[in-house]
């Protein structure tokens, strides 16, 4: 588990299945910009498994252990010659604009920078998500281009923003906690 002020990054476990298929599979969950495709259990599982044990969390409140959300990451490249992982999150409607999806994308940027040799950490924003926007400048990623009509969405393509962070922008843990809010 990912400790940070408010909030932990708790990874995913089979008890919390049902609740992550449900909220993926809410419209509200999801917000505007996300498809809806209905998600079971069954799909959870494999998906935790798939990122065997790592890359898949629930972000939970320190207090209450309350579920707020979920982040997680990946490897977008097919490629070998190019390294690097690219974040997403999903913060429950109860808890946005809230400052919970910057601290969870601030504990985990961290995390995957001070645990693995990640040179470099992105980010994709469907253009006109500006609370999404603002998340990724707050944990220090800058805005690098476009992706122009990378992302089907609500019978459409759409563009998307490309973020990132890499090694030499986050230094160590001090220097980054200095430039991000707390986590």
């Amino acid at each position: 588990m990912l400790i940070g002020k408010n909030l932990a990054l708790k990874v995913v476990a089979p008890e919390d299945y049902p609740l992550i298929a449900k909220w993926f599979s809410d419209p509200n969950y999801m917000g505007n910009y996300y498809n809806i495709w209905p998600q079971t259990q069954n799909q959870m599982q494999r998906l935790s498994e798939e990122t065997k044990g790592r890359g898949f969390y629930l972000i939970v409140s320190q207090e209450e252990k309350q579920a707020m959300g979920t982040i997680g990451y990946f490897n977008p490249f097919t490629y070998q010659g190019h390294q690097g992982l690219e974040i997403w999150y999903q913060v429950h409607p109860d808890f946005r604009n809230k400052g919970v999806a910057t601290q969870a994308a601030c504990l985990l940027i961290n995390h995957l920078f001070d645990a693995t040799p990640t040179e470099r950490i992105q980010a994709t924003v469907v253009i006109g998500n500006e609370a999404s926007c603002r998340v990724l400048e707050k944990a220090g990623m800058q805005r690098e281009g476009i992706y122009r009509r990378v992302s089907f969405l609500h019978g459409r393509y759409v563009d998307l923003h490309l973020y990132s962070i890499v090694r030499s922008d986050w230094k160590d843990e001090q220097t980054y906690r200095q430039t991000c809010p707390e986590f």
